[in-house]
């Protein structure tokens, strides 16, 4: 590398001629529906005084980056020419990530790029990058983009406004469908009657299925009340020393795949009874977002490839919070009247979340349900679907090819 002017000693300039436009370069812009910076951005560290009492002090990261397309958030940490990175650098970013819950973290000067993972309260390099020349900005971004697609994530929320059209049944089979393909996939079960953590196997099916009388019915249920589960999760995301791991069920489609050979996986985050708006009341913040922030804010996006969201058929703050975690979003209906007018409710929910959310959450299509081809009635309903949703696709069975 050839000899830096004097300018590349000055943090500022750093940021704003190498890191941010490294940034833009990779693809996240500072303020768009998928991704967003926020500068200076503070975190509260804990510190003892000579009275031997904790306080917080607010420390400030140069950049938080959120990146909705992959589900993650990372820290930037920017160092001059003159001060580089170096051991307190690393522990300073350490402490950065400890206590603002994030996971990765960049320090980066004009020399070279760190990319740190903090997982277990340890700092560990993940990847390094040396800069030739920190003018040349197209291969420090590609290095930052290749980083960002190991860690990628798609979600998939189910969503209908109707009862007992096939939802339960397709969560199941696009995860299993999934699976099947190599990918890891996590079931988020959002209705409190937990038919897709039944079906899965992570809900006592079987032993719903011989209970005898209504006292031991109502046993199988008390067990679910110290489980944690889908509303723990969403309530306790934001603690210290969160693992998500501890919410989270492997399904009985997993014996089926490892005897199949496959490498994929499903495993469900499940629901009961305690899944409703209530169990949500006291907590601040928005509370319909509260699953969209626990996923970027967990370490599941290093472990799952796609997540199917299974929302309950109302609109509910949990049903709500399935919409604005969703980068996709497919309307399951049978071709029938009455399932065929009960699109619309879903679909304007459906949208209005996107907008809010800026254009995130796209609607892929109406997935026909329980249908035959022979049978006249459901080909005149789904003609009339499309008459009736223009611009709405009504999907064929290949339409998991739009997700991958």
């Amino acid at each position: 590398m050839s000899e830096l002017s004097s300018e590349w000693n000055n943090e500022a300039y750093v940021s704003l001629h190498l890191v941010q436009e490294m940034l833009r370069m990779a693809g996240l812009p500072s303020r768009s529906g998928y991704s967003h910076w926020t500068p200076e951005f503070k975190v509260k560290v804990p510190r003892l005084t000579k009275n031997n009492l904790v306080t917080e002090t607010e420390k400030e990261v140069d950049f938080l980056i959120e990146d909705c397309a992959r589900y993650i958030n990372f820290l930037v940490e920017v160092k001059a020419a003159n001060t580089r990175i170096n051991h307190d650098a690393r522990v300073q970013l350490q402490t950065y990530l400890k206590y603002s819950n994030t996971r990765f973290g960049v320090l980066i000067d004009p020399f070279s790029v760190e990319i740190y993972e903090h997982t277990q309260w340890q700092l560990n390099l993940r990847y390094k990058h040396f800069i030739q020349h920190p003018e040349r900005i197209q291969p420090i971004a590609d290095f930052i983009k290749n980083f960002l697609n190991t860690v990628k994530m798609r979600t998939i929320a189910i969503h209908t406004s109707k009862g007992g059209v096939g939802k339960t049944t397709l969560v199941v089979n696009i995860a299993y469908e999934l699976a099947t393909q190599g990918n890891r996939v996590l079931v988020i079960d959002l209705d409190d009657q937990a038919n897709a953590s039944l079906s899965l196997g992570v809900n006592k099916a079987d032993k719903f299925d011989n209970a005898s009388s209504l006292e031991e019915f109502e046993q199988i249920l008390e067990s679910f009340k110290d489980r944690k589960e889908v509303v723990e999760f969403l309530k306790d995301y934001d603690l210290p020393n969160f693992n998500y791991k501890e919410y989270i069920y492997p399904s009985i489609l997993n014996q089926i795949l490892n005897r199949a050979g496959s490498p994929g996986k499903v495993d469900v985050l499940p629901s009961s009874y305690k899944t409703i708006d209530a169990a949500l009341a006291n907590l601040g913040g928005i509370r319909e977002k509260r699953l969209d922030k626990a996923l970027r804010q967990s370490d599941m996006a290093n472990d799952y490839d796609y997540v199917v969201i299974d929302t309950p058929p109302s609109a509910t703050t949990i049903a709500s919070n399935g919409l604005y975690a969703a980068q996709y979003v497919l309307i399951p209906s049978q071709m029938e009247y009455l399932s065929v007018y009960g699109i619309r409710t879903p679909i304007k929910r459906a949208r209005e979340v996107q907008e809010e959310n800026g254009k995130r959450g796209m609607i892929i299509g109406i997935v026909p349900m329980m249908t035959e081809k022979n049978v006249k009635l459901h080909t005149t309903i789904k003609q009339l679907v499309q008459q009736t949703f223009k611009g709405m696709t009504v999907l064929r069975n290949d339409f998991l090819s739009l997700l991958i």
